[in-house]
């Protein structure tokens, strides 16, 4: 099931010459670039809907001129011409998730993606003109093939839950528990057993009947990315959100997507890439780790887990800094607490939670840089977003 596509063009004001797209930016992606990091000698991953043009693709030039793809599969026409495809199929979709990996254009010196240096891994394994059950088989073969060649991070942008050709292969939403479905099983498996670091896209039914994430996203050992807008990182509405009555937090950070996490994904791929070739000795696991701790935010929510991730916090990180999140959380006796911003934000978005569970999310808007948030029924914690800042509300006493 292909997520919606990104019109990921946008750009924020030029960096030494070089622009970076807003995810970029956002993350602080000019700390890798600055660190002279491109993701070289990592091996990348790309399991997706199709790869139409990417040989023809401007952004990818690099790629192809350095002889960086080193391996390709079709797993629905094995005999098709690489990077052949249907557009009325959605199958540039993942040209664009690449692109966003480690696209760059020298003619318009714009930096798409991050990991302009790796070596990539193809796998087209995803149909827009049905869903079947055998797509998420063709995934499975896909990651085995890619743990084989010795694939480091692995990006999915696909999920599955339902809108299946056949309606009796769709999902229910309590099978999205971290071992119901055979993806998520298989996502689990291949990266314990190689140290994979495996990406997937949250989804994007927030506001569909749906809601919550979709396979493989629910997998406890993915690195499961939804999606923020830019100026206040709260939650996109589409965002899928975590199931509740898992034992863990899904997603686990969040970036910027104007119009899908199919492509804040690979924003974090890129990232991930280029943090690996500055520390090859990580494992998946430990990736991950450095990732979430390099986050926006001081405790988790189900909506965008830790936050955004900040590249120069998680090269910090790899050199053994300690981070301290003292000044994002404080713990107040009362049911109300002021907030002191440097300056008005724009809103302010308020998670009130029951440990990482989010029960009700308040938008503020205040033209003062001073704000009230008030604790709401059996909240133990309150998430405070604004533009520029974010801190947690620990209530220590009840009503």
């Amino acid at each position: 099931m292909r997520w919606l596509k990104l019109a990921f063009l946008f750009l924020s004001a030029p960096l030494f010459g070089q622009q970076l797209g807003f995810a970029l930016e956002q993350i602080n992606g000019h700390a890798i670039i600055d660190a002279g990091l491109s993701g070289k000698g990592v091996k990348v991953g790309i399991i997706d809907g199709g790869f139409l043009k990417a040989n023809k693709s401007t952004s990818l030039e690099h790629v192809f001129e350095n002889n960086l793809v080193a391996g390709y599969k079709d797993y629905l026409y094995p005999d098709a011409k690489p990077y052949s495809g249907s557009a009325g199929f959605d199958d540039a979709h993942g040209t664009e998730v690449w692109e966003l990996v480690a696209g760059h254009s020298k003619e318009k010196k714009v930096q798409y993606g991050l990991a302009t240096g790796a070596t990539f891994y193809l796998a087209r394994t995803d149909h827009g003109g049905y869903e079947k059950r055998q797509e998420e088989e063709y995934a499975i073969e896909a990651m085995e093939w890619m743990a084989k060649e010795g694939v480091n991070i692995i990006n999915i942008s696909l999920g599955y839950n339902y809108g299946f050709s056949d309606k009796r292969e769709n999902y229910h939403p309590y099978q999205m528990d971290g071992k119901s479905t055979i993806l998520t099983q298989a996502v689990d498996r291949i990266s314990t057993e190689y140290g994979i670091l495996v990406i997937v896209a949250a989804g994007n039914d927030g506001n569909h009947k749906w809601k919550i994430i979709g396979s493989p996203g629910d997998a406890v050992s993915a690195l499961t990315v939804g999606a923020t807008k830019f100026k206040v990182w709260d939650e996109m509405k589409y965002t899928s959100k975590g199931p509740k009555w898992l034992e863990y937090v899904k997603p686990e950070i969040a970036a910027y997507a104007s119009l899908g996490t199919s492509f804040s994904a690979p924003v974090i791929t890129g990232l991930a890439a280029c943090l690996l070739e500055a520390k090859p000795s990580l494992d998946g696991q430990e990736l991950k780790d450095i990732l979430i701790a390099s986050s926006s935010l001081a405790c988790p929510n189900n909506y965008i887990g830790y936050g955004v991730p900040d590249a120069e916090k998680a090269l910090a990180l790899l050199n053994g800094d300690s981070l301290s999140f003292a000044s994002r959380l404080i713990k107040v006796d009362k049911n109300s607490y002021t907030l002191e911003m440097e300056k008005p934000s724009i809103y302010t978005a308020v998670y009130h939670k029951d440990d990482w569970r989010i029960l009700k999310k308040e938008m503020l808007r205040n033209k003062k840089a001073r704000i009230k948030i008030k604790r709401k029924e059996d909240a133990t914690s309150s998430t405070v977003i604004w533009e520029g800042g974010s801190l947690e509300v620990v209530w220590e006493e009840s009503h």
